[in-house]
């Protein structure tokens, strides 16, 4: 019964205090003037509820006097946007601070209390319920009295705590990763590391003081500045102009940071880091740039919304700052690994010409800068056999020329004219040729050359050098063979003493295609194995096909002229060349290629050519004997 009575008189108590209504200062943000420490009226009544509304807490309310509570709010409302601030005027900028903070984020309307209160039949409703045990009734029929919508909260459900608000001490160093630091013009890099610590509880850390402390204003050095942190996700950014860094009295530069609102977990570790872009040209003399975090210029907040400063001394990076490399800038050529090997190419069989045949491949690198890539020159050694030369990209034509006919010279313009081989960075380009065949059995030889590559660095000046790579001799014909192997095998034996190392077996099966025309191989004579030891000896034999074949039918040498093979245009027969016997001193390691295959096209008896290139395709040589 004694509960019963208290707990009425605690809802009379609540049901009179909503009835008597207290009219609290409401903010007018267009009314806000600047105030200062010690004055009293509606101003400052004025300000301190718009401080308030804004999340500045002042105890006493506003009360209309500016005294040590109001600035204390006023020094935290700096902090926030401005940096550290006595607190004992809210000045003109900070007036329009605090206007912008309002306007943002409007206040939720009141809650009206209904203006006559809570009638005494209504009181005793809510009191009978509450005597029946039923609560939640009670609770939504209050609810309703006073205007709210009513809450509905499943009395079984038990709200998650919320952990206590802990106080925390903040500790600032250096992130020990940015160290020696180099940059050169135009380069990005991190420059300042910045390593939070919370003992006894979590701070939020909320804006720094970055002060430079280079020798020149820090817009001749840098043209950009961002804050990132541990994950590289940025936190704050700007370009870099005369008015980004602002100078105190004495005409340091230093740059407010704020917003950061990093989370430095209790009892762990966070890091934040300054990132800056190098200018494109340095001032003359400007060999480094320096940073300097001074004691207190880092603002951190803990749980229990006290600001946590640091650190205790002075922190400072410099970073080595060189010229470009532009000025040594170069191009570097090399020959690409697909570039085509000795062959034979092929003119019509009847005007020999043939169009855009890749002779050649090279890859061409950047170095120590951004190229723009302007002229290539080479050259030809026959120009008779090659009218035109192209520059390519894949199927894209960037130029074509015709070689000077006394010199074999040619000069590329590189299309397009911004085309850019950024530093380091490696294209491929490939050299096409038209092509002019003479008539069996002319076999004309050419090689294409390139010379010298040029262009502009990102300086705008001028860079020019060699890059000579040549391709592999080339064969224009009209008639002639087409190699691939088939089978290229070496074993070899040696005495119980290793003193002698002997040939066991060679074999080479390879399939020849006749383009342009019938060929005509000779019975006798046909090819050549060179047999090689890892110390440097040959032994080059002759040596005639052991089996021809079609497929796997047996072919046999020419009906009307038995000293030749004929195969003919179009087709492909498989030959076998076998040799075995040869001797070499100690216990080595052999290898055999095929260096020459002979070919004609017709029977007269002279050889058309010996396709010696062979000897220099490692498609054509075995794998070293054990």
């Amino acid at each position: 019964m004694k509960k019963f009575l208290y707990l009425s008189l605690v809802l009379s108590l609540l049901f009179l205090g909503f009835v008597f209504k207290v009219q609290a200062q409401e903010c007018n943000p267009d009314a806000l003037v600047p105030v200062s420490y010690g004055q009293r009226g509606s101003a400052v009544r004025n300000a301190q509820a718009c401080l308030m509304e804004a999340g500045y807490d002042i105890p006493a309310g506003a009360t209309g006097y500016y005294g040590s509570q109001t600035r204390e709010a006023v020094k935290r409302f700096y902090a926030d946007w401005y940096g550290n601030w006595s607190g004992n005027s809210l000045g003109p900028r900070g007036v329009a601070e605090l206007k912008s903070m309002l306007v943002a984020e409007p206040s939720p309307a009141p809650i009206s209390t209904p203006p006559g209160g809570v009638s005494q039949e209504q009181l005793q409703q809510v009191l009978n319920l509450l005597s029946q045990g039923k609560t939640a009734e009670a609770l939504v029929l209050l609810l309703a009295l006073l205007g709210q919508p009513p809450t509905t909260t499943p009395p079984t459900t038990t709200p998650p705590a919320t952990p206590p608000a802990e106080e925390g001490f903040l500790t600032v160093d250096k992130d020990p990763t940015v160290a020696a630091v180099t940059l050169r013009e135009g380069e990005s890099g991190r420059v300042v590391g910045l390593r939070f610590r919370a003992d006894n509880g979590a701070v939020t850390v909320k804006s720094i003081f970055l002060r430079w402390t280079g020798s020149v204003a820090p817009h001749r050095v840098i043209s950009a500045l961002r804050v990132v942190d541990s994950q590289g996700s940025v936190l704050y950014q700007t370009n870099v102009g005369p008015s980004t860094f602002l100078q105190d009295s004495s005409l340091n530069y230093y740059l407010p940071v704020s917003g950061l609102n990093v989370s430095v977990p209790k009892n762990g570790y966070a890091s934040v880091f300054v990132e800056v872009t190098v200018i494109g040209t340095l001032p003359s003399g400007v060999t480094s740039m320096s940073f300097a975090v001074n004691p207190n210029d880092v603002r951190g907040r803990d749980g229990l919304e006290i600001d946590r400063f640091g650190p205790s001394g002075t922190l400072t990076w410099t970073a080595t700052l060189q010229p470009s490399l532009a000025g040594n800038a170069k191009f570097v050529g090399a020959l690409n690994p697909n570039t085509p090997k000795q062959q034979y190419v092929f003119g019509d069989p009847t005007d020999g010409k043939a169009y855009k045949v890749k002779v050649l491949s090279f890859d061409l690198t950047a170095k120590n800068d951004n190229l723009r890539v302007t002229q290539i020159t080479g050259s030809v050694t026959n120009t008779s056999t090659v009218p035109a030369v192209y520059l390519a990209q894949g199927n894209n034509v960037m130029d074509v020329r015709t070689p000077s006919s006394t010199t074999g010279a040619f000069t590329f313009d590189v299309t397009p004219s911004n085309f850019v081989v950024n530093r380091d960075q490696t294209v491929t380009f490939d050299v096409l040729v038209d092509l002019f065949a003479s008539s069996a059995p002319s076999v004309a030889t050419f090689t294409v050359s390139v010379a010298t590559t040029s262009g502009v660095n990102s300086l705008g000046d001028p860079v020019s050098s060699p890059t000579n790579v040549t391709s592999e001799m080339m064969r224009a014909v009209r008639l002639g063979p087409r190699f691939a192997a088939v089978e290229k095998t070496i074993s070899v034996t040696r005495d119980q003493n290793n003193s002698t190392t002997t040939v066991q077996s060679v074999v080479f099966r390879v399939n020849v295609t006749a383009v342009g025309g019938q060929l005509y191989v000779p019975v006798s004579n046909t090819a050549k194995i060179t047999l090689e030891t890892a110390s440097g000896s040959t032994s080059t034999v002759s040596v005639a096909p052991t089996a021809v074949k079609v497929g796997t039918t047996l072919v046999d040498p020419s009906p009307s002229n038995s000293n030749y093979y004929v195969v003919p245009e179009g087709s492909t027969y498989e030959f076998e060349f076998r040799t075995s016997g040869q001797t070499f001193p100690g216990a080595q390691s052999v290898r055999a290629r095929l260096s020459s295959f002979v070919f004609d096209n017709d029977q007269s008896g002279s050889t058309m050519d010996d396709s010696s290139f062979l000897h220099n395709l490692p498609e054509f040589w075995t794998n070293w004997s054990n």
